[in-house]
């Protein structure tokens, strides 16, 4: 029962043709016979799902995804894209970064500390800033849910949305003294 039909398409597929239709214009026709045109983003090699852009004359953009099981044929239409464009459709994908000035990662460290507080979550503020939490995950800056990091699966998720469900710093309704509290320890810290 070893024959060529036992192997799955990732290990039949060509990654080489994959990777030349990165960024190629192409026209998609799928099983129901419709076809989608657009800027190849990205195929998966496993399930061979393709991921499109197409621009309007309006600066609007449309994420066209189809599924593997459903694309029947790709065709090029033009491969050779403008310039700039794979900067482009990568920028669609990214989240954008924001930066922080050094108070408002006081403000976020010292909201988050407060918020730990009122959950009941023991914490430290360790040297470098960080936030250890229960003594094996540890958040840093700027103190965003993607900012955790630990290696028990089941800590990451329930930190990651408790600071997920952090009240946005300056919003808060805690008093004043537990936010002092938090600095204090901070100084403390940095002291030894």
């Amino acid at each position: 029962m070893s024959g060529d039909n036992d192997h799955h398409k990732v290990f039949t597929n060509d990654p080489l043709w994959h990777q030349s239709m990165l960024h190629c214009r192409v026209a998609v026709t799928t099983t129901n016979h419709t076809q989608h045109t657009g800027w190849v983003y990205t195929i998966d090699p496993v399930s061979e799902s393709v991921i499109l852009v197409e621009f309007d004359d309006k600066d609007g953009k449309e994420v066209i995804i189809l599924s593997g099981y459903n694309v029947e044929n790709v065709k090029v239409i033009n491969s050779n894209p403008p310039e700039g464009l794979a900067s482009t459709i990568g920028n669609l994908f990214k989240k954008e970064q924001v930066h922080y000035s050094n108070q408002e990662l006081t403000a976020r460290r010292e909201s988050l500390c407060v918020w730990l507080a009122e959950n009941r979550v023991p914490y430290t503020v360790r040297e470098d800033m960080g936030i250890q939490v229960l003594q094996v995950a540890v958040i840093s800056q700027p103190y965003e849910p993607e900012s955790v990091q630990c290696t028990n699966e089941v800590v990451l998720d329930k930190v990651m949305k408790l600071v997920q469900q952090m009240p946005i710093p300056g919003n808060t309704t805690s008093s004043d003294t537990t936010g002092i509290e938090c600095t204090s320890r901070d100084v403390r810290k940095d002291m030894k």
